[in-house]
């Protein structure tokens, strides 16, 4: 029988890439969750000074990866149908492919892309 197909979201800036892949199964050393922020104790460390230390984390939940954003400035995510949509202190739905800015607007640095994994 074959294993289940573990999804995956690819965040890429500049030269950085980073994977995330959840397990399900309480994996030793597998992260539920990807934290994302300036402090260099996060998994993907942004240099944009509009960034929070501790700025927002990516959740599996219900085969959906989610943005989960608690910062002082918020985020901006442009999705595959090109809707900006400003993220402070709530949580969406991150689809398909796109782009990530942690505390300023898109135009604003150099923003994360994003995309589902193979």
């Amino acid at each position: 029988m074959d294993a289940p197909v573990v999804p995956s979201l690819v965040l890429e800036i500049e030269n950085r890439v980073a994977e995330f892949t959840p397990s399900s199964d309480g994996e030793e050393g597998v992260r539920p969750s990807m934290t994302l922020g300036k402090d260099t104790v996060n998994d993907f460390v942004s240099e944009n000074p509009f960034t929070s230390r501790s700025h927002a984390r990516i959740e599996f939940q219900h085969n959906d990866f989610f943005l989960v954003d608690h910062s002082t400035n918020g985020s901006y995510v442009q999705t595959e149908d090109e809707q900006v949509t400003h993220v402070h202190r709530g949580r969406l739905r991150l689809w398909g492919a796109g782009w990530i800015s942690l505390g300023s607007p898109l135009h604003v640095g150099t923003p994360i892309h994003f995309r589902q994994g193979d």
